[in-house]
């Protein structure tokens, strides 16, 4: 197996997870093969750096890298390659400190799945001195909601309680006190909503019903151009579920919802805190070349 075929293996098995992870992979693979290579033209280029950010449908921050790095074919790639982490990089710092506010004392909240810069915010938040509990969502089937509760155990979070996903909506509608808002990632972002792992759906919408807001931390080089279509929901193999499944069984195991723009989602993003209908324009003026 040559490289590129193992990083491709790494991001289609979860070996390399989460967006950010993922574009750096891409990235570094690209700028590699430029620096020993020095005779791969930039359509070769493109192609491989396309393979690797189209591994997994769902993963317009590594798309978008290719679309930036190769819409200035005038300029330096390995400079474009750099200026990209640095769009990456300032995101990171800047989407916690726009959240920030949004946790206060006394509050109770809830997070599914694990994204970085929501476990960013909590550490932000908590290192201002906001004392808040969370409930975390195993998220099944691959139980990233793990990760997430031990990186805050980690940070000196005291009051953390997981729960099975099937608990989260009933929390909404108040079954153990009141939780004040929801804290999600987002893998792609949309003109009309947007995708994160499954079980995102219910949340949002039992959110909604309940005047629970919903906030979605994302750059907004998540954003897909493309008009939304179910295709690029990624559906992941049975062993996933039951390795040991009898074999009559038939599964259907998507990884991630759509989302629609409810009137409570708001986008946490480099540019503050705007409503979901306001994504398209905001990502295309920060981000010219996503237009």
């Amino acid at each position: 197996m040559d490289k590129l075929d193992k990083v491709i293996e790494d991001i289609t098995s979860l070996k390399i997870q989460g967006a950010t992870n993922v574009a750096l992979a891409v990235l570094d693979y690209i700028e590699e093969a430029i620096t020993t290579n020095p005779n791969h033209s930039p359509p070769d280029i493109e192609y491989l750096g396309t393979r690797l950010a189209y591994a997994r449908p769902t993963e317009p921050l590594a798309q978008n890298a290719i679309r930036y790095i190769f819409s200035d074919t005038s300029a330096s790639l390995v400079s474009r390659i750099t200026h990209y982490r640095t769009f990456i990089q300032e995101g990171k710092r800047s989407i916690p400190a726009n959240g920030k506010p949004l946790l206060v004392d006394g509050g109770s909240y809830l997070t599914l799945c694990h994204s970085s810069t929501t476990v960013s915010l909590f550490r932000e938040a908590r290192a201002g001195g906001a004392m808040f509990s969370m409930y975390v969502a195993e998220t099944r089937p691959l139980y990233q909601g793990r990760i997430t509760a031990n990186e805050l155990i980690r940070l000196g979070f005291d009051d953390i309680t997981m729960i099975i996903d099937d608990v989260a909506v009933s929390l909404l509608e108040g079954r153990k006190g009141k939780i004040d808002a929801v804290f999600i990632g987002a893998d792609l972002l949309a003109d009309t909503g947007f995708v994160n792992k499954v079980g995102s759906l219910a949340v949002t919408a039992a959110a909604h019903r309940n005047h629970i807001p919903v906030y979605s931390l994302s750059t907004l080089l998540k954003f897909d151009p493309r008009p939304y279509t179910p295709a690029v929901i990624e559906k992941r193999d049975s062993h996933e579920i039951w390795d040991d499944a009898p074999k009559e069984l038939q599964f259907y195991a998507p990884a991630f919802d759509y989302v629609p723009y409810f009137p409570n989602v708001h986008i946490v993003c480099e540019a503050g805190i705007i409503p979901g209908k306001k994504v398209k324009s905001a990502a295309v003026k920060q981000y010219p070349f996503l237009a």
